[in-house]
């Protein structure tokens, strides 16, 4: 079919159209292509449509997302979450901010708030308790003055889907017994104990681990009495993920 003329006198609108018509379709040919292009193509005929159009910038930028550098740096760190995954962090911090606030009230209720420390973070919940209301000097028997505390925190522990670990913590006095030939032993049995009479209270021991660590991780200084009174505790650890790490 012979190509239409557009005859002399036509409204100029009518040339406008056809050239118009003829962009699009060019334009929509380099869409087509863009699958199988480089960057430096694509700039070349991206710069060729927007002359056509008659678009110039006085700065050329570049066009693709850039991403701000801490969240680069946390990207390349293997770091930044998914949004399922910040969804339920989310979750998880409230849940945590929930149970640590029922401790703490039974805590209080128990009045041990100086012996008790209890703080909620994104993961999960910790508290700390000095020492010596769990433990006598050297002994690894809870005492009675441990047990409610014990109790409250199984009842919150039924409440609430966490795991728990329980850390046992000693200073840097050396101690050597036909027992506990050091603190590792020391720490380890004392956390051990702690697990048990949780178990004996109805708590699975498939949510429960026990670790010690001896005086590897002191909260105050060990040169002074009331620093080694404080770094001799028990910590309990909770958390949504099981504690044992895989490597595989």
């Amino acid at each position: 079919m012979p190509e239409k003329k557009i005859k002399k006198g036509a409204p100029p609108w009518m040339a406008t159209f056809a050239d118009l018509s003829t962009l699009l379709m060019t334009f929509f040919v380099l869409l087509l292509s863009m699958a199988n292009i480089d960057v430096q193509e694509f700039r070349e005929m991206l710069g060729a449509v927007q002359q056509a159009f008659g678009v110039q910038f006085d700065v050329k930028g570049e066009f693709q997302p850039v991403m701000p550098k801490e969240l680069a740096k946390q990207d390349q760190m293997g770091k930044v979450a998914s949004p399922s995954a910040r969804i339920s962090q989310a979750r998880t911090a409230a849940e945590a901010r929930q149970m640590s606030q029922e401790v703490k009230n039974f805590v209080n209720e128990q009045g041990l708030g100086s012996m008790v420390n209890v703080n909620a973070g994104s993961n999960g919940v910790r508290l700390r308790v000095k020492g010596h209301l769990m433990f006598g000097a050297g002994g690894v028997v809870v005492r009675e003055e441990a047990k409610n505390l014990l109790k409250g925190i199984a009842k919150v522990m039924k409440k609430f889907d966490f795991y728990l670990t329980v850390e046992g913590h000693t200073d840097d006095q050396p101690i050597s017994t036909a027992q506990f030939p050091s603190n590792w032993e020391l720490s380890a049995a004392r956390a051990s104990a702690v697990l048990r009479y949780l178990i004996s209270l109805g708590i699975s021991d498939q949510r429960l681990t026990a670790v010690g660590f001896a005086s590897n991780y002191p909260i105050a200084a060990n040169s002074t009495e009331a620093g080694r009174i404080k770094n001799r505790r028990v910590e309990f650890i909770f958390t949504k993920q099981p504690p044992r790490l895989a490597v595989d």
